[in-house]
């Protein structure tokens, strides 16, 4: 057998590699499982546990409410929901319009979900004569800025499972993300925007209309909101909004069976398994449990694993479930104790994975952005860089000053 703390840090470099080298994000965890089982858990308990990991509630959570939430993803965009919204958008003037347009995309989850923002506020570039790493970064940085806290995301979701607190609580512990986001966006843009001249004599819809049109178009999103805030537990609110919406939307049969094919997808249904079997694994044999003892030992801070493992993986994977699903298992003994939940911890692990995923070139929400618009990943890190550090530096002031 192994020191549980070095096999921990091995299984992360197999999972680290295995995705570098381009395979499939379960796959890689499904190995660095295997070798943290292989040297830290008798072979005769391997059944039990993944009986116990298959059997556990928190893994059939999971199995319920991230399919619930890509069906729900994509009846919205089916059904035209998302079309209407940003038809809407366009009335309010096309400076606010090419923020709006992708925060209010951003509000449904789905793959490469930038290259829908980015055809819907292409024409809108072209009116305020943006450059094309300025259009890139408003595209990529709005399209995102849910992504720290809404509980549409599949990494709230994880985060809220693999941690046993109510999804709730983790929305309020990282919606400051998406507040600092925002203005950060906002600031990074207003020199730009200022400096480009009013759209002169528009029609406008009256203000009433818009948020009536709002209300209509994001019932959905609302309603799901309102029962997550009312501790409605995640695997009866979103199978619940999922039936309100096919029963009031009446999909086709073609809709859908595609709404289901994908929300049924293999690959995101084993990487879940995947990452809920290494969660057993590392708590089953408290290999975090010695990596952090280990680590104070040593005398490292918590803030260096707090922020720097996720921010790793983050910047790795380009993939906020998994990034959830490898890292909070790690650093559970920074995160909950005997008094409950640190959210500042939270805040800084989460936080920083978040980041680290906006940084990543794996990312295919930025890679899909830099194409569309024909600029480059470094011009596109001009913009976007200088506010994640802020961001990072901003959390870990957080962290230090609570604690």
């Amino acid at each position: 057998m192994l020191n549980p703390s070095l096999a921990l840090l091995l299984s992360l470099v197999v999972i680290l590699v295995l995705i570098r080298l381009r395979a499939p994000i379960a796959l890689g965890v499904l190995a660095g499982s295997a070798l943290l089982i292989a040297f830290v858990i008798p072979f005769g308990e391997v059944p039990r546990l993944l009986i116990e990991t298959m059997a556990d509630k928190q893994t059939w959570q999971l199995l319920i409410v991230v399919p619930c939430t890509m069906a729900f993803s994509s009846l919205l965009e089916q059904k035209g929901l998302l079309n209407r919204l940003a038809t809407t958008l366009e009335h309010i003037g096309p400076k606010l319009a090419i923020h709006a347009l992708p925060v209010v995309i951003g509000l449904v989850p789905m793959p490469a979900g930038a290259l829908v923002a980015a055809t819907a506020v292409n024409k809108l570039s072209e009116k305020l004569k943006l450059t094309r790493e300025r259009i890139a970064f408003t595209n990529y940085w709005f399209r995102h800025i849910w992504e720290y806290s809404l509980p549409f995301y599949p990494a709230i979701v994880v985060t809220s499972t693999v941690l046993g607190v109510p999804i709730a609580t983790v929305v309020g512990t990282l919606f400051p993300m998406t507040f600092v986001a925002s203005v950060l966006g906002i600031a990074s843009n207003y020199r730009t925007m200022r400096a480009v001249p009013p759209a002169g004599n528009t029609a406008r819809e009256p203000i009433k209309n818009i948020l009536l049109d709002l209300v209509k178009t994001a019932w959905p999103i609302l309603l799901l909101v309102v029962l997550v805030f009312a501790k409605v537990p995640a695997w009866v609110a979103f199978p619940s909004v999922l039936l309100v919406i096919v029963l009031q939307q009446q999909p086709t049969g073609t809709e859908m069976k595609k709404a289901l094919k994908y929300a049924f997808n293999p690959q995101i249904l084993l990487m879940l398994l995947a990452v809920m079997v290494y969660q057993m694994t590392a708590k089953d044999s408290n290999a975090a449990s010695f990596l952090i003892a280990d680590m104070k030992a040593i005398g490292l801070p918590p803030i260096l694993m707090l922020a720097g493992l996720p921010l790793l993986i983050g910047a790795t994977l380009g993939y906020g479930a998994a990034i959830a699903g490898i890292s909070l298992p790690l650093l559970m003994p920074y995160i909950i104790d005997g008094s409950g939940i640190h959210t500042t911890a939270l805040l800084v692990a989460s936080g920083s994975g978040m980041i680290g995923q906006m940084l990543s070139p794996a990312h295919l929400c930025f890679c899909l952005s830099v194409e569309y618009f024909q600029t480059t990943m470094g011009k596109v890190y001009r913009h976007t860089l200088p506010l994640l550090v802020t961001m990072e530096l901003i959390i870990i002031a957080v962290y230090l000053f609570f604690n």
